[in-house]
């Protein structure tokens, strides 16, 4: 399978979009339009920055920023690019800057890369990606996720899904409908209760202590229950 030509990077700053500009342009252009369109609105409001592995031209930038206008995204004319994807390296910070990079392991969850997925992931299947996973469909019983980052479904989870896979216990797990076999978190796992009830609005696992506890993901917009 080709190496897709264009990745999503979300950042502290915003979201990085990476180009593969060896590719055709036009794969390009309907490569990006796709996978805004699969993601139905989930990056609307955020900001973006084009990073190409090579310059593209004026027009050709253009165009690429007029689909990110589209789909609701705003050019972020200050967003700082991690090192690896400046074009020139920067001389050596003081000794204090470079030691509060390297304070905790997990808190550059934001620096980590995000695969979107599209399509519904079926029993015995899985999926594993050293970073964020967005998937636009259903986790089927019998189907996997592990993410080094968070984990959102786009559908129904009711298979397992594993975030934080290298320790980040400030990894999450979301779904639109959450009715899982198994959640992990930072290898703290949660088996789902024998009544699984199914709620009619989204939810979110996430560590609290040795514990994962699921919520509803917008508490103020819930129903009692």
């Amino acid at each position: 399978m080709a190496q897709d030509c264009i990745t999503f990077k979300g950042t502290r700053g915003g979201l990085l979009i990476l180009l593969d500009a060896s590719r055709d342009f036009n794969e390009l252009r309907t490569n990006l339009a796709a996978k805004f369109a699969a993601a139905r609105g989930f990056f609307r409001g955020a900001t973006f920055a084009l990073v190409p592995t090579s310059p593209l031209g004026s027009r050709e930038t253009a165009e690429l920023e007029a689909i990110c206008r589209e789909h609701g995204l705003v050019p972020g004319n200050n967003i700082t690019l991690p090192e690896c994807y400046r074009p020139f390296k920067k001389p050596a910070h003081t000794a204090k800057s470079e030691t509060l990079r390297e304070v905790d392991a997990y808190q550059d969850t934001a620096e980590l890369s995000t695969l979107l997925e599209e399509g519904n992931l079926r029993n015995g299947r899985e999926l594993v990606y050293d970073g964020h996973v967005v998937l636009v469909g259903n986790v089927h019983e019998g189907a996997t996720i592990k993410a080094k980052g968070n984990i959102l479904v786009m559908g129904t989870l009711r298979g397992s899904a594993y975030a934080g896979v290298s320790g980040n216990r400030k990894a999450v797990i979301v779904a639109y409908r959450l009715v899982p076999e198994q959640l992990g978190i930072a290898g703290i796992i949660a088996r789902s209760p024998e009544q699984n009830v199914r709620r009619a609005y989204p939810e979110i696992a996430r560590l609290d202590g040795n514990c994962i506890i699921v919520e509803p993901y917008l508490r103020r917009n819930t129903p009692d229950h």
